[in-house]
């Protein structure tokens, strides 16, 4: 062979060499491990060519030291598209924590020194790391980022792309990928959400108006997509998992091939149902998706409340010395409201105090708002009723407004109230039915319970209804009070078409001498079932039992604040032994 042939043969085989080890590159580096420092850090390279490089006498710097890349095991050789990691040589004899991910064809690497540069890889210091072959050229290089959790390394995203920051992320698992393909390069089949995710217009608005709902899929994996579904739910009691009922349309089917790199938007129009702070979630539907972690996307939406569907029902806006001031409000919808967002206000509407905690309550229940704890100390409330919010407006004992507010700013109830329709000195001011208006004085009335108040509970004066006129019934009748345990006594139940009252029962003779004065200016509400039932036991005011015959019970009732005066009187016969 002439020199000239030899001289041509070694100038190629030197050429295709060089190029070989310049697809040599840096894929991952692990600069912040979970553990130690001293013995987990690693650097992983792999090799793109078609050829065996032999990376012995190759070298690596942090730009503090560049130590001598050594082999493990007496290799040094790396196959085409074998990954290579170089770990710590004090790796393999104090720890174990990368072994089960390392994969059998990993060729593994050490250093000449006892850790990488001078003193590891910095956690501070954005160090640059650069590969060297044996001929003194650097053949990769990578300035690695900060800031990652520890235990999650830097990954090189697209192998054969350049090393710039854009090609770098944060691997996705604990402890990186070291001798496996990067968690962050590409897969074959990947459909993702794009940076936008899922989008809602607009975010904030009432039931019944309508949402823009737009989802932007992108096939981040290598090969075309086609005939995949995107779904889209609300997850409305937020347990994250798709319920009956939360699915708001059939799956949407994309049929059309989807090229890498590319994507698609997928939108409708929903037509919103539901109030309440919960998130739209979309999910993408692909069998062969490789990696379904970023398959699924959200975004929140805030929905009003029609007014009225919670209630202001009861007020201490004056309580004596030793209470606190409390409002009382009640469910009137059909659902389960969540009140986290709401706020409450006085007269003073620029300042809303608002409930930052989240508070259910259910239909038809009951949510006490008190400034403290010491409610307690007068009223036993049921379970899961008392909520202390230190923040509720200071009420005015003269007049004053309430005002709540859904979580986008609705009035969904207000009163304005005056200290002549009720309450007062240690007694609420209760509402006659929670559906009845707020705004009218006539539905509003005092407390008539000894305690004052019946927060957590149906309303003294509650009322479905209003009679036209007062009824008395007398129950049983006759009645016998001979102390033989049957019919001893004779229970007085009335109806009235006010309010709330002051009742005054008295037992009267058939000569007209009042001989028993039952109750005097007795409080109570429309009817006898607001306060302990009035009895008479046969005696008169002396305590003696008064003779066989037949008395009237006489009932008068008075309601001041609609200047209402009712008579009513009925017989009843008082035998013997029966």
């Amino acid at each position: 062979m002439s020199i000239f042939y030899l001289l041509l043969s070694f100038i190629l085989s030197t050429i295709f060499a060089v190029s070989a080890t310049a697809q040599v590159v840096l894929s991952e580096i692990m600069f912040d491990p979970l553990g130690s420092e001293s013995h987990e850090e690693f650097v992983e390279i792999v090799n793109l060519s078609n050829e065996d490089v032999d990376v012995a006498d190759w070298q690596i710097t942090d730009g503090t030291r560049t130590d001598i890349i050594l082999p493990h095991q007496n290799v040094t050789i790396i196959a085409p598209g074998q990954f290579a990691v170089i770990f710590d040589p004090s790796y393999f004899e104090n720890s174990t924590v990368y072994d089960s991910l390392v994969q059998p064809t990993t060729l593994l690497l050490t250093l000449d020194n006892t850790t990488f540069g001078s003193s590891g890889l910095s956690n501070s210091t954005a160090e640059t790391i650069s590969l060297i072959n044996s001929q003194g050229d650097t053949v990769s290089s990578y300035t690695y980022s900060l800031g990652n959790v520890p235990g999650f390394s830097d990954e090189k995203i697209n192998l054969n792309g350049e090393n710039v920051a854009d090609n770098w992320k944060n691997s996705k698992t604990l402890h990186g990928t070291p001798g496996s393909k990067n968690s962050q390069s590409p897969l074959n089949y990947d459909l993702s959400f794009s940076s936008n995710g899922l989008l809602i217009s607009p975010e904030i608005l009432n039931q019944n108006e309508n949402a823009t709902v737009s989802a932007t899929i992108q096939n981040v994996g290598l090969n075309p997509i086609q005939n995949f579904n995107i779904s889209f739910y609300a997850d409305f009691n937020a347990n994250g998992a798709v319920d009956f009922g939360e699915e708001l349309i059939s799956p949407i089917t994309i049929s059309e091939s989807l090229q890498s790199g590319d994507s698609t938007i997928v939108d409708f129009v929903y037509n919103v149902l539901k109030s309440g702070a919960y998130n739209i979630f979309s999910k993408i539907n692909f069998d062969l998706d490789e990696d379904t972690a970023n398959n699924t996307s959200f975004a929140s939406i805030r929905v009003g409340f029609p007014g009225k569907s919670l209630r202001i029902n009861e007020i201490m806006y004056s309580p004596l010395s030793e209470q606190p001031e409390w409002v009382e409000l009640i469910n009137t919808s059909p659902d389960t409201i969540n009140i986290q967002g709401w706020a409450i206000s006085d007269d003073n509407l620029s300042s809303l105090s608002s409930i930052n905690t989240s508070l259910t309550v259910n239909p038809n229940e009951f949510l006490v708002l008190s400034k403290d704890s010491a409610i307690a100390n007068i009223f036993t409330l049921p379970d899961n009723t008392l909520f202390i919010f230190e923040q509720l407006p200071s009420l005015n004992n003269s007049d004053d407004s309430i005002a709540l507010y859904d979580l986008i700013g609705n009035v969904i109830d207000r009163v304005d109230y005056s200290s002549d329709w009720g309450g007062n000195f240690g007694i609420s001011l209760e509402k006659i039915n929670p559906l009845f208006a707020s705004s009218d004085s006539l539905n509003w009335n005092s407390s008539v319970v000894f305690e004052g108040g019946t927060p957590g509970e149906t309303n003294s004066i509650f009322s479905e209804f209003l009679p036209t006129n007062a009824t008395l019934s007398i129950t049983p009748n006759p009645f016998s009070p001979d102390n033989d345990g049957h019919d001893d006594t004779v229970i007085i139940s009335y109806n009235l078409p006010v309010t709330t009252a002051l009742i005054n029962i008295k037992i009267y003779d058939l000569r007209g001498r009042l001989i028993r004065f039952l109750a005097n200016s007795k409080p109570t509400g429309s009817d006898s079932n607001t306060s302990p039932a009035i009895v008479w036991d046969g005696k008169n005011d002396n305590g003696d039992i008064v003779r066989i015959g037949i008395y009237v019970v006489f009932l008068e009732a008075l309601n001041a604040q609609a200047g209402v005066l009712e008579h009513k009187k009925k017989t009843v016969v008082l035998a013997g032994q029966l």
